[in-house]
C-alpha cells in the first residue's frame, strides 16, 4: 500500500486558476473611462483648450455606455421604467446640448460613490467558511490508496469513512453500511441507515459503521456549499428601508418626465426642462445606504460578532424578544454526571451505567459523552446499539434483546412509559442545576442518572443587559421543569417566560405563539436540536462552539462564545439603521432641492451635479463612522447578578408552573385544569 503526506502529488493535472487582479487594479480600471471623460471636459471647458466637442462627447458616451446599456436591458426585460432611466436621459440630453462638464462630473462622482461602497464591502468581507473543514482522508484513486486533503478530492475518488468522520463530498455508497447523522440538513432528529447505492451529502457525519463513498460532487458543487452560498448572497441585498425608498423613486419616473415636457413647452429652455430628470435619489440611496450597513458588519466582525447580512442587521435593530435555549447556550457545553440512583436491587449501578451508556452512545451528546467517560473510568464495557428512536430528550434502543429507554419524564410519557409520580417528585433535582434521565428496561424503571451543566459566567450579565435595552428574554429547554426553572431563576428570567420539557417541535410552537406578542424575535441556540426554531425566527444566533453547518448558516455568530456579544450586536444594528435613515434623508432632501432650483431658478447644471452627487458622497462618508469606533466595551461580569442557589428552596413551585408551555399554548384555564 503506497501512502504519502505530500498532497501535491494528488492534485491531478488541472491547470492553475488565473491570477486574480488586485483590488487596486480593479478600481483603477473602473475609473479609467469616467476620469478620461472628466479630464477632457475640464480641458475643453474651464481650461478652454481646442478640443473638439465631438471628442469630449464621445468620451462621455463611452463612459456612460454601461449605464445606458443596463437601462435598455432592464426596460426591455421588465417592461417598465425605473429611476436609472432619468440618469441616462439627463446625461444624454446634457451631452447633446453641449453642456459637457456636468455629465462628465456626474459620471465621475457616481463612480466615486460606487467605489466607496464596494471598498467598504471588500474590507469587511470575510472568507467564506467551508462546511467541511480541511483534513486528510484515505482514498482509492486509480487502484492506489493514498491520503489527500479535502480540497484535493476529485469526482471518481473512493473515500474510506468511519465513525465520527464528516462526509467531505456528495456521492454514493459503494461498499459497507453505517448510521448517518443528517441534522445539518433541516435539523432532522432521526439517524439514517446507509447501504449500497444510497446518496450521501457533504457535511453529514457518520456515527457508526464504515463505508466507501464514490465521490460525485466536491467543493462549491456540493449541496452544503450551495446552502452556504444562498446565505452569503443575502449580504449583497439592500435593506428593506432603502428598497422601499427606491420603489418610491421608481414611481416618480413618469411624473418627472411629464414635468420635464411641460417645462419645455412652457419655457422653451432645455436646461430648465432637463432639471426634473435629476430627481434620482434612488442612485444616491443605492450608494449611501449600504455603506453604514457594511461598515457596521465590518465593525461587528472585528469585535467578535459575525452578522451575516444587511437583512440580519436590519432585523437585529428591531428585536424586542429573544428566546434562549438552555443547554450549550446559557450553560457550558460540557456535561458532568453527578450521581446515580438504582430502583431494582437486582440491578447494580454498573449495570445501570452499561445500559444507559449503550443506548445513548451515538446520540444525546454531550450527555452521552460524559456517561461514556464514567463507563470508561469504571472499566464498564458498553454494548453496540442502534437507537430506534431519539430526540434531545431521550433515546430508545435494543440491548441484548431487551428494549431499553433513557430519557426525561416527558419523553418517556410520550412513548407510553410511565414513571411513578412520587419517585419523580423525589428525584426531580433542583439544587446545583441538577437534571436527570430515567433508565427503563422493558417498561420497568431501573434507576436514574443525574447530571448538570455549569452556567456560563457571563450569562446573567448578558440577560440583564438585554433587559435594559427593552428586550424580553425567554428560556426554553428540553430539560425538566425544576432544573430549567432553577437556571431561569439564577439568571433572572421571569417565571412566565421560562418553559421546560420542550423538544424541537414544542420549541417551534412556543416561538410561533410568541409572535402574537412581539414584533421581531431572535432565537439563540447551539444549532443541533434547535434547527427548526432557528429557521423560523426572525434572527437566529449561535455561539462559535455550535455545530459547523449550523454555526455557518446562523444570522449571527458569537465568534468569542460570549453572550454579551448579543447586546453589542443589537446596539451596532440600531446605530447602523439610524445612519441609514440619516443618509436617506440627506440624499432625498438634496435631490428635491436641486430639482426645484433647476426648474424654477434655472440652477446651473454643474452646481446641481455638485449638490446632488456631493450629498451622496457626504452621506457615504457619514456611513463610515462605525469604523472609527473603538474596541467593543462589554459590561463587567458581576457575580452578584447571578442569584444564589439557596433562594431556590423558597420557590413556590405550583405558582412557578404557570409559565409552562401548556399555559402558553392552551391558555391559563386549560393549563390549570
Amino acid at each position: 500500500m503506497a501512502t504519502t503526506n505530500d498532497a501535491s502529488l494528488d492534485r491531478g493535472t488541472a491547470a492553475p486558476p488565473p491570477k486574480a487582479s488586485s483590488p487596486t487594479t480593479k478600481y483603477r480600471k473602473r475609473f479609467t473611462r469616467p476620469a478620461t471623460a472628466l479630464g477632457l471636459a475640464v480641458l475643453a471647458g474651464p481650461l478652454e483648450l481646442a478640443i473638439p466637442p465631438v471628442i469630449v462627447g464621445g468620451a462621455i458616451a463611452v463612459a456612460a455606455w454601461p449605464t445606458w446599456k443596463r437601462t435598455l436591458q432592464r426596460v426591455e426585460r421588465q417592461r417598465e421604467l425605473d429611476a436609472e432611466v432619468l440618469d441616462s436621459l439627463w446625461i444624454l440630453f446634457h451631452t447633446l446640448t453641449g453642456e459637457l462638464f456636468a455629465p462628465a462630473l456626474a459620471l465621475c462622482l457616481t463612480e466615486v460613490g460606487h467605489t466607496l461602497r464596494d471598498m467598504t464591502a471588500d474590507a469587511g468581507r470575510r472568507k467564506r467558511p467551508n462546511p467541511v473543514p480541511s483534513r486528510h482522508y484515505w482514498i482509492e484513486r486509480k487502484g492506489r490508496r493514498r491520503r489527500v486533503l479535502t480540497k484535493h478530492l476529485m469526482p471518481g475518488d473512493q473515500v474510506l469513512l468511519g465513525p465520527g468522520d464528516r462526509v467531505p463530498a456528495d456521492g454514493t455508497v459503494v461498499l459497507g453500511e453505517a448510521l448517518l447523522d443528517q441534522h445539518a440538513f433541516g435539523g432532522s432528529a432521526k439517524l439514517r441507515t446507509l447501504g449500497f447505492g444510497d446518496e450521501v451529502y457533504a457535511s453529514t457525519v457518520l456515527v457508526e459503521g464504515q463505508i466507501t463513498l464514490n465521490v460525485q460532487r466536491t467543493g462549491a458543487d456540493t449541496r452544503a456549499a450551495g446552502l452556504l452560498a444562498a446565505v452569503h448572497e443575502k449580504s449583497r441585498k439592500q435593506t428593506r428601508i432603502s428598497n422601499y425608498v427606491s420603489e418610491i423613486s421608481d414611481r416618480a419616473v413618469l411624473p418627472a418626465l411629464g414635468v420635464s415636457l411641460a417645462l419645455y413647452a412652457a419655457t422653451g429652455n432645455p436646461t430648465q426642462a432637463i432639471a426634473p430628470l435629476q430627481l434620482d435619489f434612488a442612485l444616491g440611496i443605492a450608494i449611501s445606504a449600504p455603506v453604514p450597513v457594511l461598515a457596521c458588519l465590518q465593525h461587528a466582525a472585528a469585535n467578535g460578532v459575525l452578522i451575516r447580512s444587511g437583512h440580519a442587521l436590519e432585523r437585529l435593530a428591531t428585536i424586542d424578544a429573544i428566546v434562549f435555549d438552555k443547554t450549550g447556550t446559557l450553560t457550558e457545553t460540557g456535561v458532568k454526571v453527578s450521581g446515580f440512583d438504582t430502583v431494582d436491587s437486582a440491578v447494580s449501578e454498573d449495570e445501570l451505567i452499561r445500559l444507559a451508556a449503550s443506548v445513548c452512545y451515538y446520540v444525546l451528546r454531550p450527555f452521552s459523552t460524559a456517561l461514556a467517560d464514567v463507563a470508561e473510568q469504571r472499566a464498564i464495557s458498553r454494548t453496540a446499539v442502534e437507537a430506534r428512536d431519539y430526540s434531545e430528550l431521550g433515546a430508545i434502543g435494543e440491548v441484548n434483546g431487551h428494549s431499553v429507554a433513557i430519557g426525561t419524564y416527558h419523553y418517556l410519557q410520550e412513548h407510553g412509559i410511565t414513571i411513578d409520580a412520587d419517585y419523580h417528585r423525589r428525584h426531580d433535582g433542583v439544587i446545583l442545576n441538577r437534571s436527570q434521565r430515567y433508565v427503563v428496561r422493558d417498561g420497568v424503571l431501573l434507576g436514574t442518572v443525574f447530571y448538570s451543566n455549569a452556567i456560563r459566567k457571563e450569562a446573567a450579565t448578558a440577560i440583564e443587559t438585554l433587559g435594559r435595552l427593552g428586550i424580553a428574554c425567554y428560556l426554553v429547554s428540553g430539560d425538566s421543569r425544576k432544573a430549567t426553572t432553577a437556571v431561569g431563576y439564577q439568571l433572572g428570567f421571569r417565571p412566565e417566560r421560562t418553559f421546560a420539557e420542550a423538544d424541537g417541535e414544542r420549541k417551534l410552537a412556543v416561538l410561533q405563539k410568541l409572535r402574537e406578542r412581539h414584533r421581531t424575535i431572535a432565537f439563540v441556540g447551539d444549532g443541533i436540536n434547535d434547527a427548526a426554531a432557528m429557521s423560523q425566527a426572525d434572527v437566529s444566533a449561535a455561539p462559535q462552539s455550535a455545530t459547523d453547518l449550523a454555526r455557518e448558516t446562523a444570522d449571527v455568530v458569537l465568534l468569542d462564545d460570549d453572550l454579551r456579544g448579543l447586546s453589542f450586536a443589537i446596539l451596532t444594528a440600531r446605530r447602523g439603521m439610524s445612519l441609514v435613515r440619516q443618509n436617506i434623508t440627506t440624499v432625498t432632501a438634496a435631490n428635491v432641492a436641486i430639482v426645484i432650483g433647476g426648474a424654477l431658478l434655472d440652477l446651473s447644471p454643474v452646481v446641481a451635479t455638485a449638490v446632488n452627487n456631493g450629498s451622496t458622497l457626504l452621506a457615504a462618508l457619514n456611513g463610515l463612522r462605525p469604523l472609527r469606533d473603538g474596541p467593543r466595551q462589554d459590561p463587567a461580569i458581576e457575580r452578584t447578578v447571578l442569584r444564589s442557589e439557596s433562594g431556590l428552596l423558597g420557590i413556590p413551585w405550583r405558582k412557578r408552573a404557570r409559565g409552562e408551555i401548556s399555559a402558553l399554548l392552551n391558555g391559563p384555564a386549560e393549563a390549570a385544569g
